[in-house]
């Protein structure tokens, strides 16, 4: 099994369902999920927070609802552990929020959890009513934001500090008790990019039996283009793995390049699309990597995670 912990799958869904493209997964995605041996996934609602569209975040839900549904032959949503790991020859999709810039309250949260959602991060790098993320260096997690926090985790939600800044980082954890994820990032001392995390988040993370999903964002990977590569990808997964043990990390691909106009790879070498996964396991494996550990990393920790938090 293979779980990526993070694609925006959901937006191009309306995406494409504006330019007439209805159900567009299998057309645009299915053959590289296939050729990577992706079985499980989160698929997120990311709205830009600067969109002039009011009404966008609760279409692309609405819209996702109706295509997931459609396509059963392809996806089983996932609303619990037991789902998950359930025998199933299609895409276990866990439905998720990159933001809740646009959720109205705890009352919104319940009404999308009923619909099937069981995932969420506060911010997409924006301050908004519920936290700053790494737009701002000073505010942090506000009241509705704790409030929002205690409703997840009496759900059973997925909570992700992908996006949040250092204060709502640490913030999140003063307020939570249960596991946390990072569903897409890379380490600051491989590259000291805004969007990766410090060792001490790293330990933070382990400390709460959590875990980060190493990303295949290009400048998440290193300010040198030479090193843009699925190789150094591999040294992300290597170093968190030294620093806090193989079993707090884990993959959130962020492979998100189709949502730009006319983007056909994701700019890095030997990860241009999601169906070159794979290449990134013979990096662990030329590294020194069991397959007992890469099986933890390329499904098991996230799992260990759910089985805990989902209910």
């Amino acid at each position: 099994m293979l779980f990526d912990a993070h694609a925006d799958i959901l937006t191009d869904m309306l995406e494409q369902k504006r330019i007439d493209n209805k159900n567009s997964f299998k057309s645009r995605h299915l053959d590289y999920y296939k050729k990577a041996g992706i079985t499980h996934s989160i698929f997120v609602n990311f709205t830009d927070p600067s969109t002039k569209n009011k009404t966008e975040f609760k279409e692309i839900f609405e819209n996702a609802f109706i295509e997931l549904k459609e396509n059963s032959d392809v996806f089983n949503i996932c609303l619990n552990y037991k789902d998950l790991i359930s025998p199933s020859n299609k895409i276990g999709v866990i439905i998720g929020m990159e933001g809740i810039m646009q959720l109205e309250d705890v009352n919104h949260l319940q009404e999308l959890y009923d619909k099937g959602v069981r995932h969420a991060g506060l911010t997409w790098n924006e301050v908004n009513k519920y936290a700053a993320g790494l737009s701002s260096t000073t505010e942090g997690l506000t009241q509705p934001g704790k409030d929002i926090l205690k409703r997840m985790e009496d759900l059973g939600m997925i909570i992700d500090l992908a996006h949040a800044n250092p204060r709502t980082f640490k913030e999140v954890f003063e307020n939570t008790t249960q596991p946390l994820i990072v569903s897409h990032g890379n380490t600051k001392a491989l590259c000291n990019h805004i969007r990766n995390y410090t060792d001490e988040q790293l330990r933070m993370i382990k400390d709460r039996n959590g875990v980060i999903g190493i990303c295949g964002i290009a400048p998440f990977i290193s300010d040198k283009e030479e090193q843009q590569n699925v190789t150094y990808m591999a040294a992300h997964i290597d170093y968190v793995a030294k620093l806090i043990g193989v079993d707090h990390v884990g993959i959130g691909f962020d492979v998100c390049y189709y949502l730009n106009e006319n983007a056909t790879q994701n700019g890095v070498e030997g990860f241009q699309n999601i169906g070159e996964a794979n290449n990134l396991f013979t990096e662990l494996q030329k590294l020194g990597y069991s397959d007992s550990d890469i099986e933890k990393i390329k499904y098991k920790n996230f799992f260990r995670v759910f089985k805990e938090v989902l209910k």
